[in-house]
């Protein structure tokens, strides 16, 4: 009787394990289909030779994934940080002008794709990296953290634009966390 209780606790393990790695993996799965969306769309949008100064298109570098939270009374969902990377290949730090006018971009682009999906976005961090960079010295990396509500504001409000998410992110910028205006990159 003993083994059969150990054989059938042995079972009942592996079948746990077998059931969380295949939902890891279907997870994995569906975070890179995501991932190569995105970037198509800052591909099509932002692409070098289509209006952008840039040497080439903004890339997804992390679609970071924080801690279950409860939404609006549902289920508790795993919320998704977008981290999208703007380089600008320039010696000097670019003017704010010129980093809402990308940021505005990179979330005209991107925001509409993870509405669709319907997921939970914690806030969306553009990372802008510039100055110099080889062997000896590192390149400089600061970021713009932008909460989802000012994104959609920017999508669905004509009169709202890059100055005034810019001046939006500047007044919420005092309190902890999204917003951040420029801000150093940060890891998940």
């Amino acid at each position: 009787m003993t083994e059969t209780s150990a054989a059938v606790a042995v079972a009942v393990l592996v079948g746990i394990g077998l059931v969380v790695i295949a939902g890891r993996r279907l997870r994995t799965r569906d975070r890179r289909a995501l991932v190569r969306d995105l970037e198509d769309r800052l591909e099509a949008g932002m692409a070098p030779g289509t209006g952008s100064h840039l040497e080439s298109a903004p890339t997804v570098r992390r679609l970071a994934v924080l801690e279950a939270t409860a939404s609006e009374g549902n289920d508790p969902t795993a919320a998704v940080v977008p981290v999208v990377r703007v380089d600008f290949e320039t010696t000097d730090a670019p003017g704010m002008d010129l980093v809402f006018e990308y940021v505005a971009d990179v979330l005209e682009a991107i925001h509409p794709v993870l509405t669709n999906r319907d997921d939970c976005v914690a806030h969306y961090d553009v990372e802008f990296t510039f100055g110099p960079g080889g062997l000896v010295v590192e390149g400089e990396c600061r970021r713009v953290s932008v909460p989802p509500e000012f994104a959609d504001r920017l999508l669905e409000d004509e009169e709202y634009r890059a100055f005034d998410l810019r001046r939006d992110v500047e007044r919420g910028d005092r309190s902890e966390g999204p917003p951040v205006l420029w801000g150093e990159c940060t890891t998940y």
